[in-house]
């Protein structure tokens, strides 16, 4: 029997949205490093932070609509069900939602160091960590043309970065403190990934509430992160210095990006996620070659951008099979604890 009508439907739109929101957010957040306003570059931990709002104001209000029935008792009800009385679950998103924190503020210091197709080339390492952390937390099992994927975007990743050795030595942008943040931002996203799946299907809780308990804590550590980081930053020049219309549109397709991160673990597919990756690198090239020549599409770029594309399919046209997770996750009752792999 196929899929309901509406699960596919909501897989699509997700994939495509997707496609949007992924090549969009590099474009148009490069786009306010380059095109800074009058007052100068608006400081980075106000824009997650009111990305976490915005996130969780969307969540409440289609949590409400689509949970609650427009119910405010209902609301109220779930509210004090997962806040107070299944408060360890709360503690146990901590770790994505710093995770995601720390990933979001890590992708606009790239984005301020690298051009917008090299940054979402760079990503896609993100694949490898997540494979990483999906054979030992899921207990997925990889095949080996996945695991020969994975070689292969690693040198893909490489040429791409080689490539640009010369554009980037003449202080244009910082390639190496770029690239070592994108890596660092990919550890934190396959993990982050990964247990927030395990998290979405192991309990009955729907991915709208989990994106409200984890833009909550996103906005507890996004508020310490503007005091402790950028407290005299903003007390000197304002929240809102460097704001514009671009900045805006940033915020937007952040927050966008936080929802769209649970709607694409729980209804898509490997094989339609690698081709929406795909598809939203290749945009973002197309983009920025014919308006910011920020980059310089080059015989290395090419080669390592293919081979990355190529990579990125090959591993998804394999859907990795589930060990002992397959049975755990099949249990929406069980604890978070009782559904890791039993330790060695």
């Amino acid at each position: 029997m196929g899929a309901p009508l509406d699960y596919l439907d909501l897989k699509w739109i997700a994939l495509i949205t997707l496609i949007v929101q992924n090549s969009g957010l590099a474009i148009a957040m490069r786009y306010t490093y380059l095109h800074a306003s009058k007052d100068g570059v608006y400081i980075a931990s106000t824009a997650v932070l009111l990305a976490e709002l915005l996130k969780f104001c969307i969540a409440l209000v289609i949590c409400f609509v689509l949970d609650c029935q427009c119910s405010l008792q209902r609301l109220s009800s779930l509210f004090y069900t997962e806040f107070v009385q299944h408060h360890t679950d709360l503690i146990k998103l901590t770790i994505p939602s710093i995770l995601y924190t720390l990933q979001n503020s890590l992708q606009y210091y790239s984005m301020s160091c690298l051009s917008a197709p090299i940054f979402q080339v760079l990503y896609q390492m993100k694949i490898i960590t997540t494979a990483i952390f999906s054979v030992v937390i899921l207990a997925k099992s990889l095949s080996n043309y996945q695991w020969i994927s994975i070689l292969t975007l690693t040198i893909g990743v490489a040429l791409v970065q080689l490539s640009q050795s010369q554009l980037t030595s003449d202080g244009k942008s910082n390639s190496i403190a770029g690239f070592i943040s994108v890596i660092i931002s990919c550890v934190t996203s396959g993990f982050a990934g990964v247990y927030f799946e395990l998290v979405l299907k192991s309990s009955n809780v729907s991915i709208w509430f989990r994106n409200i308990q984890l833009s909550a804590i996103g906005i507890i550590l996004s508020i310490m992160s503007c005091v402790g980081k950028d407290g005299n930053a903003i007390s000197e020049r304002g929240m809102f210095v460097g704001y514009n219309s671009w900045v805006i549109i940033v915020i937007i397709l952040q927050a966008a990006g936080g929802l769209l991160v649970a709607v694409v673990v729980k209804y898509a597919d490997n094989v339609l996620k690698g081709f929406a990756t795909s598809l939203s690198i290749v945009l973002s090239c197309i983009v920025s070659a014919m308006y910011f020549h920020d980059v310089e599409i080059n015989q290395a770029f090419t080669i390592g951008g293919m081979v990355v594309l190529a990579s990125v399919y090959t591993y998804g046209v394999n859907p990795p099979t589930t060990g002992n997770s397959n049975i755990v996750l099949s249990n929406p009752n069980q604890n978070i604890e009782d559904a890791l792999p039993p330790k060695s």
